[in-house]
């Protein structure tokens, strides 16, 4: 019995993690990890495709070191996406969520077609990062490269393409662009009619586990298979999410993706007017939750003080934040001037100023103020969470990196006042796994593997200290 490949794109790094099904348990190898930096391309913030798919068949090549590869299943962050020309080549890198260029578009759309009919149809979080606003940013702003596009494949798509020349959508990274109905989780013939988009250019959505194909033969990687995994990283996380009852998860890693798993869309206007989203999940499920800034604050804080010469290990940076005794300045965490690469200090400091609060000066007081207002944020997006389900829950889980930092889980159980569950940490990755064995049939189904879950990993509780 050979095992699966799950490779997991984030926004800063990506990497390859091996998995095993024996005796009941799963059992993991990371055979690579690898940056993920964004490039300038004409202009534009961009990903640097060449080089991460580069790193994708590096992952393959070192995975096959350890044992037969039955199949792959590559995930990644949401929204952004590939253009391929007639001939089927990129037209050019990717760009990045964070560039500039949609700066501003929402005021433009609004005036074309109603925000509150948009989030009627779509369930999507309005946030000018979306598929949608990008595209109208494209063609308005580059219509020399707009107008070249045959086929639009979001990120993990268009992985799934190079390694096996086959085009499809999957369900849950389809679900982040804006342009698909929350309900029938396809394309939005209204929404694409209304902004002049050609469904042509949209590939048919498929399932999670859908068999895509196999890799091409001059990639010299063999005869693997390529399985459509839950493609959305957050979808990928919340399937290993080691709960039989309604539960809240935070996923936890450069974003902050806060929610909870669903039957059917809630399309209030509480969830609109808290700017929740609806996102498709596994087995036809719904993930209701908000994006929020993540520990992007504390890996642009830790490559600050790096460029400066000192160089934090995320092991000390959450024991020199525990060490402040009293922080005295909260930031909105999702307030735009945090959202770009740049001084977080400064523009901590800039807020400090702003909003008559006590200014941080040394690097604990950075990162104790990154912290805790997003411990803070997490609990606002709760109690919002729990207004628009009319539910109340007891319990978080926290999966993805930010689940391995203990200062954090611990404070975000004492600010939020409920019981915080973390792990497993590799979260996306499980998920992934997972998918690709249910698709293999060595797993039956989510349920299933979710009891297997809970048995192969460590999870450490966290109760609140209200002192």
């Amino acid at each position: 019995m050979g095992s699966v490949l799950a490779v997991d794109l984030g926004a800063s790094s990506g990497r390859g993690i091996l998995g095993e099904l024996k005796d009941g348990k799963i059992n993991l190898k990371e055979v690579s990890r690898f940056p993920n930096k964004p490039i300038y391309k004409k202009g534009i913030l961009s990903w640097n495709t060449d080089y991460l798919f580069s790193e994708i068949k590096k992952s393959v090549i070192e995975a096959k070191k350890f044992d037969e590869v039955e199949s792959i299943g590559i995930d990644t962050w949401g929204v952004d996406f590939g253009l391929l020309d007639e001939e089927g080549n990129l037209i050019t890198f990717p760009a990045n969520y964070r560039d500039s260029r949609t700066k501003g578009i929402l005021e433009r759309v609004s005036k074309l077609f109603s925000l509150e009919d948009l989030y009627m149809i779509t369930g999507n979080q309005i946030m000018e990062i979306n598929t949608l606003f990008q595209l109208l940013a494209l063609r308005e702003k580059n219509p020399e490269l707009f107008y070249q596009v045959k086929t639009i494949l979001l990120i993990p798509d268009l992985f799934n393409y190079l390694l096996t020349g086959k085009i499809a959508a999957e369900c849950s990274i389809a679900s982040t662009t804006q342009l698909t109905n929350s309900y029938t989780k396809e394309w939005s013939e209204k929404v694409l009619d209304n902004f002049e988009l050609s469904r042509h250019m949209f590939p048919n959505i498929v399932k999670e586990g859908n068999f895509l194909g196999t890799t091409k033969p001059e990639l010299g990687l063999g005869d693997i298979k390529v399985i459509n995994v839950c493609q959305h990283d957050t979808a990928s996380a919340v399937v290993s999410v080691p709960s039989e009852e309604d539960f809240l998860f935070i996923s936890c890693g450069t974003w902050s993706l806060i929610g909870t798993e669903l039957k059917e869309p809630i399309l209030s206007k509480d969830a609109m007017k808290f700017n929740l989203t609806n996102e498709s999940g596994h087995s036809g499920t719904t993930r209701l939750l908000k994006n929020c800034t993540g520990l992007w604050l504390i890996q642009e804080l830790k490559r600050n003080y790096k460029e400066d010469g000192i160089n934090y290990s995320y092991e000390e940076i959450a024991n020199i934040a525990s060490l402040v005794s009293s922080n005295k300045c909260l930031i909105d965490t999702d307030d735009e001037i945090f959202s770009e690469p740049g001084d977080m200090r400064e523009r901590i400091v800039s807020y400090a100023k702003r909003t008559t609060q006590s200014i941080p000066n040394k690097p604990e007081e950075f990162f104790r103020c990154a912290y805790e207002s997003l411990a803070h944020t997490y609990k606002k997006t709760i109690e919002e969470i729990e207004i628009v389900t009319n539910k109340k829950f007891e319990e978080i889980y926290i999966v993805g990196g930010g689940s391995n930092a203990t200062f954090f889980c611990q404070l975000v159980a004492n600010i939020t006042g409920k019981k915080v569950i973390a792990g497993p940490g590799e979260a996306t990755a499980i998920g992934n796994i997972v998918i690709q064995l249910i698709s293999l049939k060595k797993i039956k189904d989510v349920a299933e593997a979710r009891k297997i879950i809970s048995n192969s990993f460590n999870l450490i509780t966290f109760m609140p200290n209200m002192k």
